[in-house]
């Protein structure tokens, strides 16, 4: 239901409200149902894609992150098994990425990083996650001569410990603890979010804690306090 119909009907609400004498044949425009549309979500985000912002090494590099912080064991799959690259691509190359929702403009303050998390040369969240994928990388090549995404599974731990840490130089551009904080959130947000946004590939995140997903009513289950109720996960994607 778009916004101007909303209003549309909302205004026959209020006219009919006032008006007693109007007959119901002028509430023509009030939705039949209320229920959930396809035209009310997004788009599925379609997952395996090349990507629209993580490409190439980036993207190799932001999975070898993931995997390392949500690894593939007997408790599931690993992050980039359940589309939280894609998840996270998806988001960046929407006005989340381009940080929309934050005033960007001049004048800005000396201390703007302590309070916004972003440094003046990396205006957006998908600059800032782009920056700090190349210096891991960077990093790692440094240290030992491989890209990050070809380092053993210790060596990885070892660069994402100090990162966690705040060990190492970002060159000006922020913490590297906030650079880790900030990426393990997204992974955390990926793989416990809707399937709609791409991640939680067969809401697997939501059946390792027992999370219902989106289901409309409980009723019948409210007597049942502390039990396992046994309900399969229902995502937001419309069913045809």
């Amino acid at each position: 239901m778009k916004r101007r119909d909303a209003l549309r009907s909302m205004g026959a609400l209020f006219a009919a409200a006032g008006l007693a004498k109007v007959g119901a044949v002028e509430l023509k425009s009030v939705p039949s149902e209320t229920g959930l549309t396809r035209e009310m979500l997004p788009s599925p985000v379609m997952s395996g894609g090349q990507g629209n912002v993580f490409k190439g090494q980036a993207r190799a590099t932001l999975t070898a992150v993931f995997d390392r912080l949500i690894p593939h064991d007997e408790l599931g799959p690993s992050a980039s098994e359940a589309g939280c690259v894609d998840f996270l691509d998806a988001q960046m190359n929407g006005p989340y990425g381009e940080s929309k929702d934050l005033y960007l403009d001049q004048p800005l303050r000396a201390d703007e990083s302590q309070l916004m998390g972003l440094t003046i040369s990396l205006r957006t969240r998908r600059d800032y996650t782009l920056a700090g994928l190349e210096f891991i990388d960077r990093h790692a090549r440094a240290r030992h001569s491989k890209p990050f995404a070809e380092l053993e599974g210790e060596q990885m731990d070892a660069v994402l410990s100090d990162l966690e840490a705040g060990k190492l130089d970002w060159e000006g551009k922020g913490s590297s603890n906030r650079l880790f904080e900030f990426l393990l959130m997204s992974v955390r947000e990926g793989y416990f979010s809707d399937p709609l946004y791409g991640g939680n590939r067969g809401m697997v995140g939501w059946k390792l804690v027992g999370f219902p997903g989106a289901r409309y009513d409980y009723r019948q289950y409210i007597d049942r306090r502390g039990q396992d109720l046994g309900l399969e996960p229902i995502s937001l994607i419309p069913v045809s």
